[in-house]
C-alpha cells in the first residue's frame, strides 16, 4: 500500500482490498473490464473476487473510504519485520517517575514563558535536565510519559502545548529510530518551538471567532519571533531555531512563514509539525471544541504528503493507536467508558473500564473485552459507537489510574 502525489489517492494491490474501500481508478482502462461505473465503494465480496480477476492493483481514495485509517493502523501495527516492543519497566514502576518528571518539565515550561515575558535569558540547562529525565522515561517505557501527556487541566494552553509537543516528539523519534541524543535534541526542540507566541497579542492568540487577514499575519509572525528570540542565546542550537521558524513550512510549499518545499524543511521540523498539529486538533481551545485522538489522527492522515510527511504520519498513527489508553468511547448500549488498552492480536477492539450507565450516570466499574464478542443484556454484541474527546461528560481519566483501575494492555 503507498500513497500517489494525490493527498487522498493511495496504491492498493488487489489481494489487499477490503469491502469498504473507494476504487477510483484501476491498472487498465475501466472500457477493459466489466465494471459500469468509474468509482464506486466495494461493497461486496463479489466485487472484490471481479477486481482482483481483472487487475493487479487499484487506486483507492482513502478519504471516502469506510475504515482506510483502520486498517492502516492495523497494517502499521503488525508489519511483516517488526518485533513487539517490550517495554524495561512495569507502567505502574514507571508512572512513579514519570510524574514528578512531568511536573516538573510542565514547571519549567512555565518558566520559560515567564522568562521571555520578562526579557530575561533562557535558562537552556534547565530545559535540557528535565528533557533529558522525559527522554529515560520515555526509554524505559513510553506509555507513562504518553498518558500524562493526555491530561489536560490548565489554563495555560501554550505552555502545555509545549510541554506535550515535546513529548510527543520523543516519543515519535524513538519510533522512527532516532539515537538517545537526537530525542534529547528534539525534546527542547519541541519545548521550544512556540516560544516566539509570546509576542502575539492575547486578543489574537485567544480570539474566539476567525482571524482577520491582519490578525492572521500578527499570529503567523511567531515563527520569525521564536526564531529571533532562540538566536539571541549561545547556548541554543541551530536546530531548535530552525524547528521553531519552520514547524509551520508544508510539503506541498504552501505553509509560512517561508513557502519552503519538502526538501527544504528541516526533518525535525516535519516530525514537530505532526506531534504539534495533534496536539493542536485534540485540546479545547477558545475557539473550538478539541476532537478525539482517532479524528485527530484521521485528519492528519488525510493530510499525509501535503502538509505533512506520509512516512511520520504512519509512524505517529503507529505509536499513538487507533484506541489508545485513556480514550473515553461511547459503547452502542449508550453506556460510557475508558479504554485501557488493546491486545497485539486485536487493535480495533479494545478493552473497556465502563464507568456510566446507559443513562449517563456513575455506576459500578467493570471491565468489557471488546474482543471476547461480550454481549449486553439484549444479547447484542457490545461495539464503540462513538469516540470522544478527553473530559467528555465530566470524566476525569487520570482519577481512574489513582485508583489503580487503568493498567494498559502490555505495558
Amino acid at each position: 500500500m503507498a500513497a500517489d502525489s494525490h493527498t487522498d489517492r493511495i496504491k492498493v494491490e488487489a489481494a489487499q482490498l477490503t469491502i469498504g474501500m473507494y476504487v477510483v481508478e484501476l491498472d487498465r482502462p475501466w472500457t477493459d473490464t466489466s465494471f459500469l461505473f468509474q468509482g464506486f465503494r466495494i461493497r461486496q465480496q463479489q466485487e472484490i473476487r471481479l477486481l482482483q480477476e481483472a487487475c493487479s492493483y487499484v487506486w483507492v481514495d482513502a478519504h471516502r473510504s469506510i475504515g482506510m485509517l483502520n486498517q492502516l493502523a492495523e497494517n502499521l501495527a503488525q508489519p511483516d519485520n517488526l518485533q513487539p516492543v517490550i517495554a524495561k519497566v512495569e507502567f505502574n514502576l514507571e508512572m512513579q517517575q514519570a510524574a514528578p518528571t512531568w511536573h516538573a518539565a510542565r514547571e519549567e515550561s512555565l518558566r520559560i514563558l515567564q522568562a521571555v515575558k520578562m526579557g530575561q535569558e533562557l535558562d537552556v540547562g534547565a530545559v535540557k535536565a528535565v528533557i533529558k529525565d522525559c527522554v529515560e522515561s520515555i526509554l524505559r517505557n513510553p506509555a507513562a510519559m504518553l498518558w500524562l501527556a493526555r491530561i489536560k487541566n490548565s489554563d495555560d494552553y501554550t505552555a502545555e502545548h509545549s510541554l506535550r509537543v515535546s513529548i510527543l516528539s520523543i516519543a515519535l523519534g524513538k519510533e522512527l529510530g532516532l539515537p538517545a541524543y537526537q530525542l534529547e535534541q528534539i525534546g527542547v526542540c519541541g519545548m521550544l518551538h512556540d516560544v516566539g507566541k509570546i509576542k502575539v497579542p492575547s486578543e489574537i492568540l485567544n480570539k474566539p471567532g476567525a482571524l482577520t487577514p491582519d490578525e492572521l499575519r500578527i499570529m503567523q509572525s511567531h515563527a520569525a519571533e521564536g526564531r529571533k528570540l532562540l538566536m539571541s542565546n549561545q547556548q541554543i542550537t541551530p536546530a531548535t531555531v530552525d524547528v521553531a521558524y519552520s514547524h509551520h513550512e508544508r510539503l506541498d510549499g504552501k505553509g509560512y512563514p517561508r513557502g519552503l518545499d519538502a526538501s527544504k524543511i528541516p526533518y525535525f521540523a516535519k516530525i514537530i509539525a505532526v506531534a504539534d498539529s495533534y496536539d493542536a486538533i485534540n485540546s479545547d481551545r477558545i475557539y473550538s471544541k478539541g476532537k478525539s485522538s482517532l479524528e485527530s489522527l484521521r485528519i492528519l492522515f488525510d493530510a499525509a504528503n501535503s502538509h505533512f510527511d506520509e512516512e511520520i504520519v504512519g509512524c505517529f498513527i503507529r505509536l499513538i493507536g487507533i484506541y489508545p489508553p485513556g480514550e473515553i468511547v461511547e459503547l452502542n448500549t449508550g453506556e460510557v467508558g475508558i479504554i485501557i488498552g488493546c491486545s497485539p492480536a486485536s487493535k480495533l477492539k479494545p478493552r473497556v473500564l465502563r464507568v456510566l450507565d446507559a443513562e449517563k450516570q456513575p455506576c459500578k466499574e467493570s471491565i468489557i473485552d471488546l474482543s471476547q464478542a461480550v454481549r449486553d443484556a439484549a444479547g447484542k454484541p457490545y461495539r464503540i459507537h462513538e469516540v470522544h474527546s478527553s473530559g467528555a461528560f465530566g470524566i476525569d481519566i487520570d482519577a481512574y489510574r489513582r485508583k489503580g483501575l487503568m493498567i494498559p494492555d502490555g505495558l
